[in-house]
């Protein structure tokens, strides 16, 4: 039930009135001798060891540290024993690439490097972000000096060099959360007009300028990991094994023409002019040399040798032994070698389009093209042409062309030159006419006219017989051939005899016919070149022997992590720029200093409302540092909040200077400690923000919002 005004009761009495009407023993002490006052001294401190010295160093420590840590790391763990790298950070720069043998990773089928750098650049990224803090915290520091000082200098008529409330507020961000937005804020104020701010003093200026460069930093750095995420990778790369130099004796891994079967420079017993192995109506000297070299031709099996064709070398034939080890497996070894090996590459020419020909298409006359033998003709007994023309009557040859002369056929047979005809050296030509077999009814002129209307093929080939130096590559299985030479003049004679003794031909015109007569697309020219090469080659694989390698070594295959150089000399970069600038802010902070503040009085007891402080706050002592709560007013925003809402039970003044933000600000259960926040009623005024809730007069809490 409500009371008329007149009758309701006073608000109770507090200590201090009830001590002024009633007074005991006629002694009344006023309030302010309970009340305690806080007052400075002449003592003087400097920054806290433990919350300002220690941390900075630590961010030294930990970025440079960090940096450093990397780097070697890469050092030590650089793999070692591959071929043109030697470890080092010169190698690394020069390559553009840190290779690290830093373990492996297996996820089922896949394998890669376990790239173990990339986590310390993460450590490292995480580490700044969570260190900026301690910067700033120094920062703090720094600036509470100044400001204690500025505050000061006030009394002898300095100019006044404080801070704004704005740009006490912007402070407070960039100090005690220093981010993004709260750099950008600030700058955003910064760079108004002068019209629309405040000048700015040197105590904001400085920590904005020491903010953005901490932020610069700190994202630059994410970039850099970021970016080192990004290029970092792992791959399997050939490494020599420890200790593995083989004998090169026992490592018959090459191939050379086998001399003891005869002495090419050693022309035959017989009066023709015809090399070694060259009989007159055969080639070579005992019939294993043909069946070995078929089993080449064949890829056989029991072949000792094989013939593969380098594509990206023009297409040159090479010979090698048939089987070499390769590297099939992480666990597996294998040899790289350097080894010799006979080679062929030839160099056609399709002249059938530049031939005269007859009303049925048939070529009858090659002379136009430089090729007056085309068609060929063999010679009877009285030296004149058979009399028989037709296709039937033609017979594919390759044979040989010596400064002009094809020499003689005779009755068709094997082609032989007169006693006094040079030998040939380096590149030999041969000409070809192949009658290709047809495969349909009425032949047709493909392959850009290399056949004529009776399915014939001429040429001219250039074919070089080589003595080459291979390498061979176990991970890839590939051969490259790094050198080579034309074989001595008085052997070229002996290598192209199989081919002029018509071995081969039958075997070439099988090859290519289907091709040539069937397939639009085929360019007849690279396919000849190619089965020739071959063939030639093939058909020297039973006058062929294993020889020793030149050099050679035993590998592995290794898992590696590969850095760029770029991203890491980047983020290692950026770890020392930040540790140099956290250095900067050590020198020029550690040095502040301050008075210190104590209380002249404390109440006994706790007593009244509100929850007590802990017992290693300075109320402990009633004694605080001045440069060490001035940081606390720049990085918390708990001592403005106590400020603001005061617990007006005589205890503020001592609460303002312990060194725990958590105890500077009233705490207590009720209403009337809690915050209201919206539209609010201050005297006269309404505006939105923060109010404490009221008692009224018989003591109730009560909400003082307005309506909506």
């Amino acid at each position: 039930m409500d009371l008329p005004r007149s009758y309701q009761l006073s608000p109770p009495l507090d200590e201090d009135t009830i001590a002024l009407l009633y007074p005991r023993n006629g002694s009344y002490k006023p309030s302010q001798n309970l009340t305690p006052q806080v007052v400075p001294s002449t003592k003087q401190r400097r920054v806290p060891i433990f919350t300002g010295v220690l941390p900075t160093m630590l961010v030294v420590f930990l970025s440079g540290g960090l940096a450093v840590f990397l780097l070697i790391w890469l050092r030590m763990h650089q793999a070692e024993g591959i071929l043109g790298y030697e470890p080092g950070f010169l190698t690394a720069i020069r390559n553009g690439t840190f290779i690290v043998d830093e373990g492996y990773k297996e996820d089922g089928q896949v394998i890669q490097a376990s790239l173990r750098a990339l986590t310390f650049s993460s450590v490292a990224g995480h580490v700044v972000g969570l260190t900026s803090s301690f910067l700033m915290t120094l920062v703090a520091y720094r600036t509470a000096s100044q400001w204690l000082e500025t505050s000061q200098s006030l009394r002898q008529g300095a100019e006044d060099q404080n801070p704004t409330p704005v740009q006490y507020g912007l402070l407070l961000g960039l100090l005690g959360a220093s981010n993004i937005m709260s750099v950008y804020n600030a700058i955003r104020y910064a760079l108004r007009s002068k019209k629309r701010r405040s000048k700015l003093p040197s105590i904001f200026i400085q920590p904005l300028i020491i903010a953005s460069v901490v932020l610069v930093l700190n994202h630059a750095l994410g970039v850099g990991d970021l970016w080192l995420h990004t290029t970092a990778r792992s791959a399997v790369i050939t490494v020599d094994v420890p200790g593995g130099v083989p004998d090169l004796s026992a490592l018959k891994l090459g191939v050379a023409f086998n001399e003891s079967l005869c002495d090419p420079s050693i022309q035959h017993e017989l009066p023709l002019a015809t090399p070694c192995l060259q009989y007159f109506r055969f080639w070579g000297g005992v019939n294993s040399m043909l069946s070995d070299a078929w089993r080449v031709i064949n890829n056989s099996t029991s072949a000792a040798f094989r013939i593969i064709t380098l594509a990206d070398h023009n297409n040159t034939a090479v010979i090698v032994p048939a089987s070499v080890p390769a590297l099939k497996s992480r666990t597996s070894t294998a040899y790289t070698f350097s080894a010799a090996t006979l080679a062929v590459r030839s160099d056609c020419e399709i002249i059938t389009r530049a031939c005269i020909r007859d009303q049925s298409n048939g070529v009858t006359d090659c002379t136009p093209a430089g090729a007056p033998y085309l068609p060929l003709r063999w010679d009877n007994v009285n030296g004149t042409p058979p009399p028989c023309q037709a296709p039937g009557c033609f017979q594919s040859k390759i044979f040989g062309v010596v400064d002009g002369s094809i020499g003689k056929f005779l009755h068709g047979d094997n082609q032989y030159f007169p006693e006094n005809l040079t030998l040939p050296s380096g590149p030999v030509t041969l000409g070809i006419q192949l009658q290709m077999q047809q495969t349909n009814l009425f032949p047709v002129e493909t392959s850009a006219c290399a056949i004529d209307g009776l399915s014939r093929v001429f040429g001219i080939c250039r074919v070089v017989f080589l003595n080459g130096i291979l390498t061979y590559d176990p991970s890839e299985n590939e051969y490259r051939i790094v050198s080579e030479a034309y074989v001595p003049s008085n052997l070229t004679g002996t290598l192209w005899g199989p081919l002029i003794t018509q071995y081969g031909t039958d075997r070439l015109v099988s090859d290519i016919s289907g091709l040539v007569m069937g397939e639009q697309s085929v360019d007849p020219t690279s396919l000849i070149n190619a089965n020739l090469a071959k063939l030639a080659l093939g058909l020297l694989g039973g006058v062929v022997r294993p020889v020793a390698a030149t050099q050679a070594s035993l590998v592995r295959q290794g898992v590696f992590g590969l850095y760029p150089v770029v991203p890491v000399v980047y983020v290692s970069g950026i770890l020392f720029a930040y540790a140099l600038f956290a250095v900067f802010i050590f020198f020029t902070s550690v040095s502040s200093k301050s008075y210190t503040v104590s209380t002249t009085a404390s109440l006994k007891g706790h007593g009244g409302e509100g929850y007590p402080p802990a017992a290693r706050s300075s109320n402990a002592t009633n004694e605080g540092t001045a440069l060490v709560l001035g940081q606390i007013w720049l990085t918390d925003p708990l001592p403005l909040v106590a400020a603001l809402f005061s617990g007006n039970d005589r205890k503020d003044p001592q609460r303002s200077i312990t060194d725990d933000s958590l105890d500077m600000v009233f705490d207590a259960d009720g209403r009337a400690s809690r915050l209201l926040l919206g539209v609010t009623a201050v005297g006269e005024e309404t505006k939105f923000g923060l109010k404490r809730g009221e008692r009224d007069s018989w003591g109730k809490e009560k909400v003082s919002l307005t309506s909506h």
